[in-house]
């Protein structure tokens, strides 16, 4: 099993029982201490200053007690460095065998300084831990306590240290990790919307180029039949007008197919269509047997933005689409002005709104009124 493997194994295992497990580790460590300094220790040989005692079974009860709270270092820090510190004070002025118990006080300062919520904290028990040190050994020590007290203090200061960077490293990562996560979101997001707004695009767009060339077609289509025994001439010219609309339908809609499957379709290089292209748009509705009047009463379109010119001709076209699919009457008159910075589109005919029988509801009234908001307008 490789390395990373295993840290994600260690990563995965309850925090409690890994803390429990390293303060018995811990507590055997330096009860193994004490013990082999007891039992190796000639009784000739003497140390300098006061004799260690032998207490029987205490000085293991007090290591105990020095590292045992360590199991709760990360879900209760603060009461396990009060208590680790209380009996590391106890073991250490009681003249116990020599151990290494100031561990228990540095890793529980360690853990208050990693897991606080802020440095102030840590700031805090590093001062009462000092101060709880300095007194005593000041009061009561010579020379010699109090370059081991300073020596101490230096050592609790240095695992406070870690800890604050411990902590700030921590914080730092998860506020990358909440950016990141962030910045996904809103990407995420982003990309639905833009799916949202180009799946609208291209049905207001499949809808202009569909719904008119049929709208036409159906109409020219009825005008064949009625005429095709009575006046097969003009029958025959309304056949020719269905098939030139329908192809052209057919070609418009393939090249835009061709853009949404390879983003290199076959579009005409001819100019965009706009309300410059108005009387070309008519045409085949007058070919169908209606009255278009194309009203621009000396309207400079030139002055008109592009993106606005390109959206008011598709609106023009869903307005005479419906007048041919719904008002039922014959003649409709489009109306175009430019003021300053509004353009303003008036479609009237004469019919009654009473669509023939089966005509489906459609979506261009909601497509045209789309395009206008776009472009903050009124429709």
């Amino acid at each position: 099993m490789d390395i990373k493997a295993l840290k994600r194994r260690f990563a995965d295992l309850d925090p409690l029982l890994v803390d429990l497990l390293i303060a018995v580790g811990l507590t055997a460590a330096v009860c193994l201490q004490i013990w082999l300094f007891e039992s190796t220790r000639p009784p000739f040989i003497r140390f300098p200053g006061p004799e260690p005692m032998d207490r029987g079974i205490l000085p293991y009860v007090a290591a105990a007690a020095v590292f045992m709270p360590l199991a709760l270092r990360r879900k209760i820090p603060w009461l396990a460095l009060l208590v680790s510190g209380a009996a590391a004070v106890f073991y250490g002025y009681n003249m116990f065998p020599t151990a290494f118990t100031v561990m228990g006080p540095m890793i529980a300062l360690y853990s208050v300084a990693a897991y606080s919520a802020t440095r102030r904290t840590t700031l805090i028990v590093l001062l009462l831990a000092g101060l709880s040190i300095a007194v005593p050994a000041f009061v009561f020590s010579n020379v010699e306590g109090v370059v081991q007290t300073t020596g101490l203090f230096v050592i609790l200061a240095t695992a406070a240290f870690l800890g604050d960077t411990t902590r700030s490293r921590r914080v730092y990562i998860e506020e990358v990790e909440q950016r990141a996560l962030e910045a996904e979101r809103t990407r995420e997001e982003e990309a639905l919307r833009r799916v949202d707004e180009e799946r609208i695009r291209i049905a207001r767009e499949v809808h202009d180029i569909v719904a008119h060339s049929l709208a036409i077609v159906a109409v020219q289509a009825s005008a064949a039949t009625t005429l095709l025994d009575t006046e097969p001439q003009r029958a025959r010219e309304s056949m020719e007008n269905v098939r030139s609309t329908s192809k052209q339908a057919l070609t418009d809609l393939r090249s835009m197919l061709d853009v949404l499957r390879t983003g290199e379709g076959d579009l005409p290089l001819a100019p965009a269509t706009d309300l410059r292209t108005l009387d070309e748009l008519a045409q085949p509705v007058r070919d169908a047997g209606f009255s278009v009047d194309i009203d621009l009463n000396g309207t400079d379109l030139e002055t008109v933005p592009a993106f606005a010119s390109v959206s008011a001709y598709r609106i023009v076209q869903e307005a005479l689409t419906n007048s041919v699919r719904h008002s039922g009457g014959d003649s409709v008159r489009v109306s175009v002005r430019t003021d300053r910075s509004r353009l303003t589109i008036e479609a009237l005919d004469n019919g009654t709104g009473t669509a023939p029988e089966g005509t489906p509801a459609g979506h261009g009234i909601r497509g045209m009124r789309e395009r206008v908001v776009a472009l903050g307008g009124q429709f």
